[in-house]
């Protein structure tokens, strides 16, 4: 009677991200079956309730089915997701930091263990995971989970990160806002092969009364964050609204951004016509283009999480900041704003800051920015968990989409596992083996079957 119980709970749990799935024994329109038959030999789907007092993981490969209670609820969850996200500043990454808030190496062990350790018969042995979050581990960067008990949970140096578990370096991660997102993903085969290949924005312009010379640029801002993590965030509040003269002010440039749109336009063979660099990187230039033509649409800038700046209620994007703000460009690109956009990208890059969150603080991930990309029409996105070092951003975006140049068939998540896994091998510089150096980027909606 109690598995019975606790199979009608979980039925009744899964409702929202198994919609047409009531039962896991009956025979409906959306069966593990049907679901089997989307995955390849060498994948396995995760997918993940969490409720009240316990939670639940159900794991889906093409061979089996399995599913098992987990016994931490929503506010057990949330809690150690906010201790696991504390080591996540790339501000830590540095010799001289001491242990005091690094990366907890034991805590991502015990999050492994809790969430995917039950099921690590169905899924350890496949090359590729595709996950099914729910609540706040929307909000968990699932690659960073560390399979084998570390020697010290923080290690005396930066380096010895290096020689963690990582579970990424077992598979490749992909995240898929539903169960069913996976059907049409991969039935889906684009009609109109005349697409051009990609679009990208960057480099803006946040101050137009300080117009800098690029080499000037140059110098001010190599190593800047694509955040304002450092900003005492109510100095941009005015009135009813945002002070957008002082946020222009407070933006650092990024003219990385521009090196590294270039190279990855290089490697798909977009035009020079299509990438839009300093003051064209604005809202009149996006909002004004037939974006449903490019395959890719790219934006490297900084992001802006709702509730960052006094007076913005959702998360943004932030492009070139006009002289005279309208209602058509104000400099803000904002969730509502992309909802409102016709796409029809296979996959839409987000080369910033925290692009994952939630359109509110504390809000659950994937509601925000990324959700409305879906809206919008994107079929596949790259995005952060946290606060990006702009070199690192341009590194391993420029390295994923030159693997996947040189390999396409491998796809983009192997593509970015690859490319993370360079950055946290590269012994040139110990922070490198950091964490939040080397691993802000997820990709969501990977749906490629090789």
């Amino acid at each position: 009677m109690a598995i019975a119980s606790d199979r009608a709970g979980l039925q009744k749990t899964l409702a929202v991200e198994f919609p047409d799935y009531a039962s896991l024994s009956n025979p409906l329109p959306l069966t593990a079956k049907d679901i089997q038959a989307l995955l390849s030999a060498d994948e396995a789907m995760v997918l993940y309730s969490v409720v009240d007092k316990r939670s639940y993981v159900v794991a889906i490969t093409r061979e089996s089915v399995d599913w098992k209670e987990i016994p931490l609820g929503a506010n057990d969850l949330a809690q150690k997701l906010s201790a696991f996200r504390r080591g996540l500043d790339v501000g830590k990454a540095r010799d001289a930091s001491g242990k005091s808030g690094l990366f907890d190496l034991a805590l991502a062990d015990e999050l492994y263990v809790a969430l995917l350790g039950p099921v690590e018969a169905l899924t350890k042995e496949k090359r590729s995971l595709l996950l099914v979050p729910s609540g706040a581990l929307t909000a968990l960067p699932f690659h960073l989970l560390v399979t084998k008990k570390p020697q010290a949970a923080i290690p005396d140096t930066l380096e010895g990160y290096r020689s963690a578990a990582w579970l990424l370096r077992r598979q490749a991660v992909a995240m898929l806002p539903s169960v069913v997102s996976l059907k049409s993903l991969r039935a889906f085969v684009r009609k109109d092969q005349g697409a051009k290949p990609m679009t990208g924005f960057g480099d803006p312009v946040f101050n137009p009364s300080e117009a800098m010379p690029a080499d000037r640029r140059a110098t001010s801002a190599k190593v800047a964050a694509r955040s304002l993590a450092a900003v005492a965030y109510t100095d941009f509040w005015r009135g009813a609204g945002v002070d957008r003269a002082r946020l222009s002010q407070a933006l650092p440039p990024l003219p990385d951004t521009a090196d590294e749109l270039n190279a990855v336009a290089k490697d798909v063979g977009a035009a020079e016509a299509d990438i839009h660099l300093g003051r064209d990187a604005s809202e009149t230039t996006l909002k004004r283009a037939a974006l449903a033509q490019y395959s890719i649409v790219y934006f490297a800038t900084h992001g802006l999480v709702a509730g960052d700046v006094k007076g913005l209620g959702e998360p943004s994007l932030a492009l070139s900041i006009p002289d005279q703000p309208s209602e058509l460009d104000d400099g803000l690109l904002t969730a509502s704003e992309v909802a409102q956009l016709k796409l029809n990208a296979d996959w839409v890059v987000l080369s910033a800051c925290n692009t994952i969150a939630g359109d509110k603080p504390g809000a659950e991930a994937l509601s925000g920015l990324a959700r409305s990309f879906f809206y919008a029409g994107a079929r596949a996105l790259l995005v952060s968990h946290w606060a990006v070092d702009s070199e690192a951003a341009t590194r391993l975006t420029t390295s994923t989409f030159e693997l996947l140049k040189n390999e396409p068939e491998i796809g983009r998540a192997e593509a970015l596992r690859r490319a993370m896994l360079a950055y946290l091998d590269d012994a040139s510089s110990p922070r490198n083996a950091y964490p939040a150096i080397w691993a802000p980027f997820v990709l969501i909606g990977e749906g490629s079957q090789r």
